[in-house]
């Protein structure tokens, strides 16, 4: 838990400030990132400051262990149906990792040295690595750094963001963009090591996850390839983790080719937007808003012999991405294995969500 150092401010106190004025009020004005806020002292009931030098990891729910038939016959890439076993109880992070909790994880391990930032990138500095984390020179990354040793959020100047969000929007509870891949495990291991757990992710060669048994791991990690889908379909075999039914803007946020042929939002929502799909798990958006990273390196055809905890090819080129994104209806089955990206992209519409085997 976040240790919190509390300053409380009465409203007898304030009220005191307030009315030893005999003309006017008194208000509060806050910097910060080069900006300011303020805030009628009057209508402020209290004052916390504390500090964040404990992360807590993403609400996470038991996804039981149990067996499967990954593929489903016809989605892209998940044509080969085969047996699979999954051993392990696992957690899964009920929703995709936020703008708000990644910037915070980031700010701890800035803090503690273990990355470096400018104002238009975020780069590994663990085990001799330099990996790009983050990319902040996009106009679509919500999370910004000041060059003084402070990360910030704002929202995108982008036109597709501006335009769905014409009023305005709090960045906060969206998921996080422009985030690599590496940038995704990174987090993981900042969670580890907050919590004393060993980190999951090698960070250097094919920065492997333990050691290529992703299943035995300590700490937190991505969730593999047969991990996602067997969660996305639990547990009768859907087709969409909220059924049968075809993509729409009452279950997901995608790009509406079934219906208007237009973007049901434009831009990312809050995760947990649409009703938890699927509902036994109370997991959400594990179709749409943003594409989820896997463990996994990217291989198409899977075969059809069963397997038991599947970890996926031991090498490659790109690793799986899984669940659709906001800019387009693809892969949103949750059979679907043909959306991929090299370790160190980015992009508007790339996130993850953060798994753990249960029991470590």
């Amino acid at each position: 838990m976040r240790r919190r150092l509390m300053l409380m401010l009465g409203l007898a106190f304030i009220a005191g400030v307030a009315t030893s004025q005999s003309e006017g009020m008194w208000k509060m004005r806050v910097h910060r990132a080069g900006g300011s806020d303020e805030y009628l002292v009057a209508e402020v009931d209290s004052v916390t400051f504390y500090a964040v030098d404990t992360l807590i990891a993403p609400p996470m729910v038991l996804v039981p262990a149990g067996v499967f038939i990954m593929g489903d016959g016809v989605a892209w890439c998940g044509v080969d149906e085969h047996e699979v076993t999954l051993t392990r109880d696992f957690y899964l992070g009920q929703h995709e990792v936020t703008n708000q909790e990644y910037m915070e994880a980031l700010q701890w391990a800035h803090d503690q040295g273990y990355v470096t930032a400018t104002t238009t990138s975020v780069q590994d500095d663990l085990d001799g690595s330099t990996e790009e984390l983050l990319d902040l020179d996009s106009e679509w990354c919500e999370i910004q750094f000041d060059g003084a040793g402070s990360f910030y959020l704002r929202e995108s100047p982008s036109s597709h963001a501006q335009e769905a969000y014409p009023d305005g929007y709090d960045p906060s509870d969206h998921p996080v963009k422009e985030v690599s891949w590496y940038g995704a495990v990174r987090y993981c291991d900042w969670l580890s090591l907050q919590e004393g757990l060993p980190r999951a992710y090698e960070h250097s060669g094919d920065w492997a996850c333990n050691g290529g048994d992703p299943y035995g791991a300590g700490g937190y990690r991505l969730p593999t390839d047969a991990e996602w889908e067997y969660a996305a379909q639990y547990d009768d075999e859907r087709i969409y983790p909220w059924g049968n039914e075809v993509p729409d803007c009452s279950r997901a946020n995608c790009w509406d080719f079934h219906g208007s042929g237009e973007a049901c939002v434009g831009w990312t929502s809050p995760v947990g937007s649409y009703p938890d799909a699927p509902e036994a798990l109370h997991l959400s958006d594990m179709a749409g808003n943003v594409y989820e990273m896997s463990n996994d390196w990217w291989v198409c055809d899977l075969g059809t012999i069963p397997e038991i905890d599947p970890t996926g090819p031991d090498v490659g080129s790109y690793r799986m991405f899984r669940g659709g994104g906001w800019a387009d209806d693809f892969c949103m089955q949750c059979a679907a294995r043909g959306c991929i990206g090299g370790p160190g992209a980015s992009s508007v519409d790339f996130g993850f969500r953060i798994a753990q085997t249960a029991g470590q």
